[in-house]
């Protein structure tokens, strides 16, 4: 099985054995290790194999990583990416533009996070391919390229490296050159050089230059990470053996699926001789190659017999062993069954129920990722703030996710009128305050207003008292203001004035 982490360790005999991406891992430990000092893990996910499960490319869980993308574009999907917003108009109008524009790019972040554990978001301004004009750009830069070297007091990043390798293929597709570009970005100067194998021209492009920014404008996306850990997490670690397993089970049914299903003849004959003459030919004989190809009829002597001989498929046994492998998958990963398609028989529950992990999972990761994608926000203000020459107070913005609710409209609306009879039934009891039902139902009606309000030009009380004074006009037939549109309305109709109506506000 290939290993999925790798890390670089020191050459030493007495060299700490490292584990794969789903096994623990088992140190040796040695009397010299007690005097080491501590230093974060460096360890990293294999990218290439992470991508390679999750678009299913790899020969050895070609029959087992079909359940990678699932468990990643599920989380990712449901999840999606906040809104940003800011106190100073022209601030948060300009988030507003730039990060709807960069929203794809931001939801491949976020699905390429879940699946290799690290992405780096970089924010730079060049001019735009179209307009030429300088303007802001947001750029995903592969994790294995990127290199950052800590500060071992604050922890901050001292300087972040970006090896670009850089091929040149021939006409025939073939590589012919091969050279990397090294980007060095640190608080205050931002260098690029190339290696000594690029051509002159390259070589002659190598520049330093002053840090505009007055910060590394890069922001690291970690899943999962731990204090420990200079490098996140992939969803898939945790399922690889399953998806391993998986595979096994399903090449090893396959294969054997030729033996159940091509059974085999049995003859018990008193004259073997008498029977070949009588049913194939002399070249097959003398060629000990007998064909049964095409035989409908064999002639037989009295007292012969023939049966086919079927092997047990043992199919019972592979279909339980393969549900238990899928549910094992479901259970590692927080994802609902229905999200797998209807391959495998489900467990029955309904998909409310299986929406409730799903739901924690999300909110939880949501929670993870607000650290990165506040400090995305602040680095763009930031920056926006020195090419516009302008000053905030702060350059905190607010994240808003888009409500995610696993009930469908009928559960929701049902909720809500069991909700407004018991509070209702509380209120005229006396055991809760009308100010205190009205707060309590603000978390289930997103549109209702705080219930009094008296620095706001409009709450929720005075929206009620006004509906109720609209009723009652209607009832008393006092009427309500017509549209002009609607004036000539023949009476009887919808929009004409109720006979005596005086056309009042209501």
């Amino acid at each position: 099985m290939p290993e999925v982490r790798t890390k670089t360790v020191r050459q030493t005999w007495w060299r700490r054995a490292l584990g794969e991406i789903n096994a623990l891992r088992q140190q040796i430990w040695t009397v010299s290790d007690y005097y080491v000092p501590y230093t974060l893990d460096s360890s990293r996910v294999d990218y290439q194999l992470a991508r390679d499960l999750y678009r299913n490319t790899n020969e050895k869980y070609k029959l087992g990583a079909a359940f990678a993308k699932p468990i990643i574009n599920t989380t990712a999907g449901f999840m999606g990416v906040p809104h940003f917003s800011h106190d100073d108009p022209d601030a948060d109008q300009a988030l507003e533009e730039h990060f709807t524009r960069w929203r794809g790019k931001l939801l491949r972040a976020v699905r390429n996070t879940l699946r290799d554990g690290d992405v780096f978001v970089q924010l730079s301004r060049y001019p735009d391919k179209f307009s030429q004009q300088p303007r802001f750009q947001l750029q995903l830069i592969p994790p294995e390229w990127v290199v950052p070297v800590l500060d071992p007091i604050t922890g901050e990043w001292a300087e972040v490296v970006i090896r670009h390798p850089v091929v040149i293929k021939d006409e025939n597709g073939r590589p012919v050159e091969q050279y990397v570009v090294e980007e060095k970005w640190t608080p205050e100067q931002h260098i690029i050089t190339a290696d000594t194998r690029a051509p002159a021209d390259v070589k002659a492009q190598d520049k330093t230059e002053s840090n505009p920014w007055g910060f590394i404008p890069i922001v690291h996306f970690r899943n999962e990470s731990e204090e420990y850990q200079l490098y996140g997490v992939s969803e898939l670690e945790a399922v690889e053996p399953f998806m391993k397993a998986y595979h096994d089970v399903m090449l090893f049914a396959v294969q054997g699926s030729k033996l159940f299903s091509r059974p085999k003849v049995k003859f018990k004959l008193k004259d073997v001789q008498k029977f070949l003459a009588d049913n194939f030919s002399a070249d097959e004989i003398n060629s000990k190659k007998l064909n049964f190809a095409g035989k409908e009829i064999f002639f037989m002597q009295e007292g012969d017999d023939a049966e086919f001989i079927t092997a047990d498929s043992g199919l019972a046994g592979v279909t339980t062993l393969l549900k238990f492998l899928f549910f094992c998958i479901v259970d590692v990963t927080e994802t609902p069954e229905f999200a797998f398609g209807t391959a495998v028989q489900s467990s029955k529950a309904s998909v409310s129920e299986q929406m409730v992990p799903l739901m924690r999972k999300i909110h939880r990761k949501r929670g993870q990722f607000e650290e990165p994608f506040g400090e995305l926000g602040s680095m763009f203000l930031a920056m926006w703030t020195k090419v516009e020459n302008r000053s905030l107070d702060s350059l905190d913005v607010r994240m808003e996710w888009d409500e995610v609710s696993p009930q469908d409209d009928a559960e929701i609306a049902q909720t809500i009128n069991t909700l407004i009879n018991g509070l209702s039934t509380g209120v005229e009891a006396g055991l809760i305050s009308i100010d205190a039902a009205a707060e309590f139902l603000r978390d289930f009606v997103p549109k209702m207003l705080p219930w009094v309000d008296p620095e706001a030009d409009e709450d929720e009380r005075r929206r009620v008292e006004r509906s109720f004074a609209l009723v009652q006009r209607l009832r008393d037939g006092t009427g309500i203001d017509v549209p002009p549109s609607d004036q000539n309305a023949p009476q009887g109709q919808p929009g004409a004035n109720p006979a005596g109506s005086d056309g009042g506000v209501a």
